[in-house]
């Protein structure tokens, strides 16, 4: 079988037209220079070089062969260049979990600043955790503290709740001081929630009344950008975190329909596994998401 190398040789010689000089171009010795060249015209059966008092010539096969292998010896060490560059600067690579919401609303902002592979695997929080658990992601992002052994959780923010509902409702004024009457009003409204667990909902609910609520939600829509969004154009309630409304209820197509004296927050969290091969990288991205302002 041919040895590429015997090619690569050959092409030096060519071009410096001595031994000597062919070897400081490849980084070999002489007689290694020598052994390639005799090698390859062993190979082939042809004579690839008459060699003069001064330097090295080449017949006419040796100029044959070397306008036929000039051009791909170059691109294999362009291949050979560019893949010795990329081995040296691997970049750190991690498959994030969060759902599209997030995404959108914090990760999308920031993440296209890291110097790192990043894979993004949108999902509910239930199915994101059994992601998490099935290594299918290596970091989760969410809201759930919840039990699975081995688990690490990391805090990353806070979040505000607020009360939102279209244009078109107004709470009666002679119900809004008499929590029980405003809490039978609320809940013969109609309702999106999130999810069917109306976690936003009840935390709201147990922080403005003190009890938890009586509520069927007609819609869940488990996207916070897309209740707001509904709301615009239906009749309805809904508790999302007030960084996906800000625009909505500054520019009045929705409304806040009480007083929110109570401060409702919702923690977020990063969680992934203590037994992860991959922790290197998860410690450097919840590192750049502290840093990288939007």
């Amino acid at each position: 079988m041919i040895n590429l190398e015997w090619f690569r040789t050959f092409s030096a010689i060519y071009e410096c037209s001595s031994i000597t000089e062919a070897s400081k171009k490849v980084n070999m010795t002489q007689p290694g220079v020598s052994k390639h060249l005799s090698a390859l015209e062993g190979y082939i059966g042809n004579k690839l070089f008459n060699r003069t008092t001064r330097k090295l010539v080449p017949t006419e096969y040796g100029k044959f062969l070397y306008a036929q292998i000039n051009n791909p010896l170059q691109q294999l060490e362009k291949v050979e260049y560019y893949s010795n560059r990329r081995a040296k600067k691997a970049k750190p690579a991690i498959t994030i979990g969060c759902t599209s919401d997030f995404f959108k609303n914090e990760l999308k902002h920031k993440i296209y600043a890291f110097d790192m592979y990043i894979v993004s695997y949108f999902a509910g929080e239930d199915e994101l955790i059994e992601a998490l658990e099935a290594d299918k992601i290596q970091l989760l992002i969410g809201t759930k503290m919840y039990d699975s052994y081995g688990h690490e959780f990391s805090f990353l923010k806070s979040e505000e709740l607020v009360l939102i509902c279209s244009n078109d409702i107004d709470v009666p004024k002679d119900i809004q001081v008499d929590d029980l009457q405003l809490i039978k009003w609320l809940q013969k409204q109609v309702w999106f929630s999130y999810s069917n667990r109306q976690q936003e909902i009840k935390k709201f609910w147990n922080a403005k009344f003190n009890v938890n609520p009586k509520i069927v939600p007609r819609y869940i829509l488990p996207s916070y950008s897309e209740i707001v969004s509904v709301l615009k154009r239906n009749t309805g309630f809904s508790v999302v975190p007030k960084s996906f409304c800000k625009e909505e209820l500054r520019n009045n197509t929705i409304k806040m329909p009480l007083q929110n004296s109570e401060n409702v927050t919702q923690k977020q969290f990063y969680s992934y596994k203590l037994k992860n091969s991959n922790l290197k990288e998860i410690t450097l991205f919840m590192e750049k998401m502290k840093v990288i302002e939007v």
